[in-house]
């Protein structure tokens, strides 16, 4: 399965395209310190007021902050607010 990725990736850059949107790579989206939208995510893996975790199908990512919410999520992305405070980024967590 990771080969067709790379194949997809190549051909976005020999067509001058964003990797993400031909492979279906993850996008984040950060808007100052009070929100984050993912893009082609696989679901939440974790949701409390001060720690979102978001399955991606390279992994996942985890945010932590305060008072955070999921105002909307749908299957193309997911929007996080609140009081951002850290993301990072691991391996793991997609749903196949």
């Amino acid at each position: 399965m990771k080969q067709p990725r790379k194949l997809l990736e190549g051909a976005a850059r020999r067509l001058d395209l964003p990797a993400e949107v031909m492979a279906g790579l993850p996008q984040m989206t950060v808007s100052g310190f009070s929100q984050v939208t993912v893009e082609h995510h696989r679901g939440i893996l974790e949701y409390t007021d001060e720690a979102v975790t978001v399955a991606l199908n390279i992994g996942r990512v985890r945010i932590t902050g305060r008072g955070l919410t999921i105002p909307l999520m749908n299957h193309d992305y997911v929007i996080v607010r609140g009081t951002l405070e850290n993301m990072a980024l691991g391996a793991g967590g997609g749903h196949d």
